[in-house]
């Protein structure tokens, strides 16, 4: 918090420069701010950053530019980039319509389903459930998704994915009258009586409402600038500036909570002003534009300030001549190459910076990524180019030119195009010209266009919701879904590794350090079948955890479960007799496909295997009946083989006690259902023999085979056929006749 102030305000809001670690004691004091302490090591080397951040900024004027043309064409907007100059002014979205497209399906990659977002192990290697609860109920309150979606259309147009990462705090104090229950009144402080029990007390509280977070916004592409410009990574650069566009209210914030330390003590308002408007006094009306595109408005006459802040490793310690600077991360701010109005020590644990900034698509010696739009800019500004001329072409063809001789038809003026029109004219002396259709040639054009600007961008047609032209087969469909569903994935995987998954590791890092409140979050249980609340108290997380965004994987999961669904329907249908003797195991199957859905922390718990907790050797059973002590059988026992080991043991030892015998008897027995239930499922599984046909009743339809003909008497049913190299419980001998061998 910020040092304390002699008049609190009804509401205050601070961000996170002027918090304390969630962790400290009472109110903290000022921030110390070397903005003017001009003969430290850190003015010196803020300083000496400033040319380098601006000649970043002026190496970028180009680049700003042409993200402007690339907004212009998404927005739609004719330009002076545009040939055509007639009467048709439309203006057809191609590359609009295939930048949502692409952002519409990472979408539903990158959100699969609505309530699991993160998936997360901590360092038992458990699932930490309420870490999770507590992210998920960031990225509900954050609204995630809609800034996700901004971002992905943002990073299409401008080549690059931008977002920034803070943490608030809000103070809200709200005054109410409480009606209190009479109370005692008393003298000199003894009880003396109760007021008037018919008459409520009236009091008047002030409570204060805490609201604290984290905030998430993304930013233009070109307010963001990076030294060295080779630099692939934010955290290795030498400095990393983002232009923020202050309102007087904001700077008097950053003022009090001594973030910010004006030049000469200026008033707000002058200085401000004399910032100039959004870009201050060097804002070109293209760099306004620019802001515009980028979803950033001007609001009537207000006047903004534009700050550079810029992320630094800096030396606050001042380390005497001879010894190495011990440096950490520092926040300059930047008004001008003189107006230096803050230095402070960055407040985030680990030394990252607030921002997230990566390109669609990695270009070896740039920070920057290119655009998907440059390659279709000039095929966009053709294709309305002829879509217009042939607009044109379609309006002559539907209203031609007249020729008529005015002296001969002095009605001429009667020929329009209505219904029940009469036209007073002679035909004889009219004409129509006759113009070349050249709509549909533009029609094929603009047509040939459109395919190939969504090709270049990634896109095709069924992405667009229409079907391939010509005849087209299922599996010919399935190709193309296959190839779209690839590149999407592609754009969606590196999304997720490039911006959320260090998203939201810094969601969990900055709740760990700025939370001072217990926050109520909701938690859907361990499988999403019961849903509760969960107070979740500050610091409470002490462990390290693993995060990783579970966008894609959840998508690539729920699809290795329907290949493995299909494919598991296909080996039960093949017969026994088709396997050459060998026996069908699906339980890995089922392992695997559970294992999917539910993970491998969830998997043992679904299903249990008992054979290791219940079942003992057949041996080792033989050897506990020999010594006198019962045996009971277990139903994941294998049967066969207890039975031939016991019968074995049994003639051996003459089983003096009849323990083996009987023992035996419960294994044929239970051999016995088992075998009887494995018929019954064999015979009413589809695809299996003996299993019901279409007809009811499992007959045979008309016309097929195995139909028995009129007045034929039905032969007797065949047993259905064990599986090869089972035991049938008929043809054991049964030890507990006889038990001699």
């Amino acid at each position: 918090m910020a040092k304390k102030k002699k008049a609190e305000p009804k509401s205050e809001t601070l961000d996170s420069r002027a918090l304390p670690d969630a962790s400290s004691d009472g109110e903290s004091e000022a921030i110390e701010n070397w903005a003017d302490k001009p003969e430290s090591a850190a003015y010196i080397e803020a300083s000496r950053l400033y040319p380098l951040i601006q000649s970043a900024y002026d190496n970028q004027q180009e680049a700003a530019r042409m993200i402007e043309e690339y907004w212009a064409i998404y927005n739609a907007q004719p330009d002076e980039n545009l040939q055509y100059a007639g009467n048709s002014q439309g203006y057809v979205p191609v590359v609009r319509d295939a930048v949502n497209a692409r952002a519409k399906r990472a979408l539903k990659q990158l959100f699969p389903v609505k309530h699991k977002h993160v998936e997360a192990v901590g360092s038992d290697a458990e699932t930490p459930y309420p870490q999770l609860a507590l992210l998920e109920h960031y990225i509900r309150k954050l609204k995630l998704k809609d800034i996700v979606r901004s971002d992905l259309v943002a990073g299409d147009v401008t080549g690059q994915w931008n977002l920034y990462i803070d943490w608030t705090k809000s103070y809200r104090r709200v005054t109410e009258i409480v009606k209190r229950n009479p109370i005692l009144s008393s003298v000199e402080g003894e009880e003396i009586g109760l007021t008037d029990p018919t008459e409520e007390v009236d009091e008047v509280e002030e409570t204060e409402i805490v609201e604290e977070g984290p905030e998430v916004v993304d930013f233009a592409t070109e307010d963001l600038a990076v030294v060295p410009p080779t630099c692939n990574d934010l955290n290795k650069a030498e400095a990393t500036s983002i232009v923020l566009r202050m309102s007087k209210a904001k700077v008097k914030q950053m003022v009090d909570e001594d973030v910010f330390i004006l030049p000469d003590k200026r008033d707000i308002s002058e200085w401000v002003a004399a910032q100039g408007k959004w870009t201050g006094e060097r804002a070109k009306p293209a760099e306004d534009q620019r802001c515009e595109n980028a979803g950033i408005r001007v609001e009537g006459t207000d006047e903004h300030a534009a700050i550079y802040e810029v992320a630094a490793m800096l030396d606050f310690e001042d380390q005497p001549k001879g010894k190495p600077p011990v440096k950490s991360l520092g926040l300059i701010y930047f008004a001008g190459e003189q107006d230096i109005v803050g230095i402070i020590k960055a407040p985030w644990w680990g030394g990252k910076r607030p921002i997230l900034s990566a390109p669609i698509e990695r270009i070896k010696g740039s920070f920057r990524g290119v655009s998907k739009i440059e390659p279709v800019k000039f095929m966009q500004w053709q294709l309305v180019d002829f879509w217009n001329m042939g607009q044109v072409s379609g309006m002559y063809s539907m209203l031609p030119i007249v020729m008529t001789d005015p002296l001969s038809n002095p009605n001429y003026a009667s020929m329009v195009y209505g219904l029940a029109a009469v036209w007073a004219v002679d035909p004889t002396k009219t004409k129509f010209a006759e113009f070349p259709q050249l709509w549909k040639e533009a029609a094929n054009i603009c047509d040939n266009m459109k395919r190939q600007i969504w090709e270049s961008m990634d896109v095709n047609e069924m992405m667009m919701g229409r079907m391939p032209p010509g005849r087209k087969n299922n599996s010919m469909i399935g190709a193309v879904q296959q190839e779209q569903m690839t590149n999407i994935m592609d754009h969606a995987e590196r999304y997720e590794g490039e911006m959320l998954d260090p998203l939201v590791e810094r969601l969990f890092e900055y709740d760990r350090q700025f939370r001072t409140k217990a926050i109520t979050v909701l938690t859907k249980g361990e499988v999403g079948a019961k849903a509760a609340m969960m107070e979740i108290p500050p610091q409470q997380f002490g462990e390290r955890y693993y995060f990783q965004w579970a966008g894609t994987s959840e998508v690539m999961g729920l699809q290795r479960m329907q290949q493995q669904i299909a494919t598991m329907n296909v080996l039960r249908g093949i017969p026994p007799q088709q396997l050459n003797g060998r026996k069908m195991d699906i339980s890995p199957i089922i392992e695997r496909l559970v294992e999917n859905v539910f993970g491998p922390e969830l998997t043992p718990r679904i299903l249990i295997d008992d054979r290791n907790k219940f079942t003992i050797p057949p041996e080792v059973e033989n050897e506990i009946m020999h010594n006198g002590i019962p045996v009971d059988t277990h139903e994941a026992d294998d049967d066969v083989a207890h039975i031939q080991s016991h019968q074995s043991a049994a003639r051996m030892t003459q089983d003096p006690g009849g323990r083996m015998r009987a023992h035996l008897a419960k294994h044929i027995m239970a051999l016995r259902v088992k075998q009887e239930m494995a018929m019954g499922q064999m015979q009413g599984a589809p695809g299996l023999p003996g299993a019901p046909g279409p007809s009811a009743g499992g007959m045979a339809a008309p016309g097929m085979a195995g139909t028995p003909r009129p007045g034929a008497m039905p032969a007797a049913g065949r047993p259905a056929q064990a599986p090869a190299g089972a035991i049938h419980a008929d043809n054991i001998v049964d030890a507990s006749v006889g038990g001699r061998g």
